[in-house]
């Protein structure tokens, strides 16, 4: 579909961004049904009340908050360079980069990549922007099937289901419908589910483990999004809780990752900001279980074969409204359907859209235009109480958008319709009848007719047309059996109005005012009036060319010197091109407040002793000595662990270990547990961090053991994210630990053990041994 916003044309796939009823509609049928909204109730204030524990243990918040915003301003004035220099990052390192104008250009370019894998089936991590595309739909045409391995995306497709929530998918099951799916879908696909499967939460994550474990351990290529990349040094990362992540990232020879090109920030240390903002303002923890990141491809560690897909499928439209771009902050952290009234009594699948609550009403009508009556309806999902933006981590003020975009659906209407609106009609005459003070005052006393349509009840309920579009969705209070102005007449003796523009003086307090009729007129008329067309003139370009292989480098100011009217050569200078055309002359470099904490004021003992709280608090065991070998023999013996892998870095000499020289997956599933050390842990997140060092080994070994067994120096803990950032070489592969993989049912209680390691234990060395 070709829609034109603000003035730019761009070829969009609506399939999953917008529905085919309105919102209205939608809602009224998701309003009906009961175990939904108690669904929604329990899992929405479960998350808020977590999200404010972990948010109030930040004193530095809001200027976390405010870096945040800056950040993605920056990287939006100066998108194209960002770009450029990523892809050049990524290709330095052994990735290869293309380029998708819209849905069906990066669908063909993941088909045609798996089919060179010579795979039929991927595994995917949980990614908005290949549901946005439609990738799985477009992957079963080409005779590929797309395996989702997040445990709440598993029970969406299993369940021949849409997602409902940015976070938790499948936020309108509850646990007994889910057990009832995979006792009646697993088979079918794979692994069935277990004899006498319950609804326990535990015995249902056992039974998506075993479902998925042929898959990951036997997968060639996997596909995912990101969460962010990093232009400076070319680092994807990905934040996940589950450990299905790190199986799709890790083991499969083949990695694509499909992007949008909102989704950079410029520097390595800026990640220092959105690890802390994401975790607490999505999960409502202070860290996932897992963050993965990566630069390229580490040769004898993880994938080998390394594609970007960089998608912008409308977000180069949204860029060019001033008024509207910074949707494109978004981190997809959910917080704003968290708090949302709207939201929680109506659910996801009424928004029509992949992208639903307050983000998805202003995101997917930039996205594919306001040309169709569904996507015009989402401004007006909502009550514009402000929850959203004051919840926001990058701070996107959603009402103010809200009311731009309402501003823009009117206008469309006016320009569609010649003869007005039955809408139009009603504001034209409110308009006049305001414009006068007596019109007003008799409008006022001719309203209090309406007691008689709602006497019986107490409210009304139903109105003629054009006025039934508000009570079918909402009940109207009784008009007051006297006005306020009559009330007034009664009481003082003298009425306050006078004609339309001049002044009248109130007899109680003496003062000479202004009446408000003309003005608030010309105010109403104003509030509907026809936003700035800041993309006028700006063509999008030509219709779609192959997509831009990048492995042979590119020139940082390539696609610069393109005439604004011409056919550009190629995908890369395509979305480049229209990036400069959306930005103009508009775009003022971005200061970036940097007044958080960069490090934190603990002394040594209260370093351990808040880091061993955490590490305890998100199930991890923790052993506390001077002694490395001797707690490490300890531990393994009271495991019960008779054969371990361990890196060969390590010095240390271990009953049943085994070096590792290369394991397959399978023969690391069948040993016992994984022995190593680590590179940094940071105190306040209860996390550790493994670069793939001598003594840490490949990313697989810590990854597919059931026991991983980690030591931590005294002297590698800090206290706060940026001091761990600091530490880190950004080229390395990396891995953020924090407790053992978890994922929570729709009572959001915490199930630990789900596709990484069960059990995480943790040696905290505090002597020199």
């Amino acid at each position: 579909m070709t829609s034109t916003f603000l003035g730019l044309p761009r070829a969009v796939d609506t399939q999953h961004l917008h529905g085919d009823r309105t919102f209205p509609e939608a809602a009224r049928v998701a309003l009906a049904d009961t175990q939904l909204r108690r669904n929604l109730g329990k899992a929405t204030a479960t998350i808020r009340d977590k999200r404010a524990r972990v948010v109030g243990e930040v004193p530095d918040w809001a200027q976390l908050r405010a870096a945040g915003a800056a950040i993605k301003d920056k990287t939006l004035a100066q998108l194209d360079q960002y770009l450029v220099q990523l892809a050049e990052q990524v290709t330095a390192r052994g990735g290869t980069v293309h380029w998708a104008r819209d849905a069906a250009e990066a669908n063909r370019i993941v088909t045609d990549l798996v089919r060179a894998t010579g795979a039929d089936e991927v595994v995917k991590v949980k990614s908005m922007a290949t549901q946005e595309i439609g990738l799985n739909e477009a992957l079963a045409g080409a005779g590929i099937a797309a395996w989702e391995t997040d445990l709440a995306e598993l029970i969406v497709q299993l369940g021949h289901d849409t997602p409902s929530h940015i976070l938790v998918p499948a936020i309108h099951r509850n646990r007994a419908e889910i057990r009832d799916i995979f006792v009646r879908e697993m088979g079918s696909v794979g692994l069935a589910a277990p004899d006498g499967l319950t609804d326990e939460p535990r015995a249902l994550a056992e039974a998506a483990r075993r479902h998925l474990r042929r898959k990951f351990l036997g997968a060639r290529a996997a596909v995912s999004g990101a969460n962010f990349a990093v232009a400076e040094t070319g680092t994807l990362a990905v934040v996940e809780s589950e450990g299905n992540g790190r199986m799709c990232l890790t083991l499969p020879r083949t990695l694509i990752t499909v992007m949008g090109i909102e989704k950079l920030v410029p520097t390595w240390a800026d990640l220092e900001v959105f690890l802390q903002l994401l975790p607490r303002s999505s999960t409502g923890e202070r860290m996932n279980p897992y963050t993965s990141m990566w630069t390229g491809v580490s040769p004898g560690d993880g994938p080998q074969d390394f594609h970007l897909v960089l998608l912008d499928n409308g977000r180069t439209g949204v860029l060019g409204d001033p008024d509207g771009r910074t949707a494109l902050r978004c981190i997809r952290c959910s917080a704003c359907l968290n708090v949302c009234p709207v939201y929680e009594r109506t659910g996801g699948h009424a928004y029509g859209s992949v992208y639903p609550g307050p983000i998805g009403a202003v995101l997917s009508p930039q996205l594919t235009g306001l040309s169709d009556p569904a996507s015009a309806s989402l401004p007006y999902a909502s009550s514009l109480c402000g929850a959203c933006y004051d919840v926001c981590p990058v701070a996107i003020d959603i009402p103010s958008m809200l009311v731009h975009l309402r501003g823009q659906v009117v206008e469309a209407k006016r320009a569609a319709h010649r003869t007005p609106t039955p809408e139009q009609a009603v504001m034209t005459a409110a308009a006049w009848t305001m414009a006068s003070p007596r019109r007003w005052a008799a409008a006022l006393r001719a309203a209090r007719l309406g007691r008689l349509l709602g006497r019986r009840r107490g409210r009304i309920s139903t109105l003629p047309p054009p006025l039934s579009g508000w009570t079918a969705s909402r009940d109207l209070p009784l008009p007051p059996p006297e006005t306020f102005r009559d009330w007034w007449t009664r009481t003082r003796g003298r009425a306050v109005t006078t004609s339309a523009g001049r002044p009248s003086r109130d007899p109680a307090a003496g003062k000479t005012r202004a009446t408000a009729g003309g003005a608030g007129a010309a105010a109403l008329d104003a509030g509907s009036g026809a936003a700035r067309d800041t993309g006028s003139g700006a063509a999008a370009g030509a219709a779609p060319a192959s997509a831009w292989n990048e492995r042979g480098g590119a020139s940082r100011d390539a696609g610069a010197g393109v005439p604004r009217d011409a056919a550009p050569a190629s995908a890369r200078e395509e979305v480049l091109g229209r990036i400069r055309r959306a930005l103009g002359d508009h775009a003022a470099p971005v200061r970036v407040p940097r007044d958080y904490r960069h490090a934190g004021d603990l002394d040594r003992a209260a370093l351990l002793d808040l880091l061993t709280d955490r590490l305890v608090d998100y199930g991890a065991a923790v052993r506390r000595t001077g002694d490395a070998e001797a707690a490490l023999v300890a531990a393994l013996a009271d495991r019960g662990a008779a054969r371990v892998v361990m890196p060969a870095g390590l010095p240390w000499s271990l009953p049943g270990a085994v070096v590792d020289d290369g394991l397959t997956a399978a023969e690391l599933d069948a040993l016992d547990g994984v022995v190593t050390a680590c590179a940094v842990a940071v105190a306040e997140t209860g996390t550790i961090v493994l670069d793939a060092s001598p003594d840490q080994g490949r990313r697989a070994i810590t990854l597919v053991p059931d026991y991983h067994l980690c030591v931590v120096r005294a002297d590698q803990v800090v206290q706060a994210v940026p001091e761990a950032i600091a530490r880190l070489d950004p080229v390395r592969p990396l891995t953020w630990i924090s407790g053992p993989s978890a994922t929570s049912d729709i009572e959001l209680h915490r199930v630990e053990g789900v596709h990484g390691p069960r059990t995480l234990e943790v040696v905290l060395v505090e002597g020199l041994r």
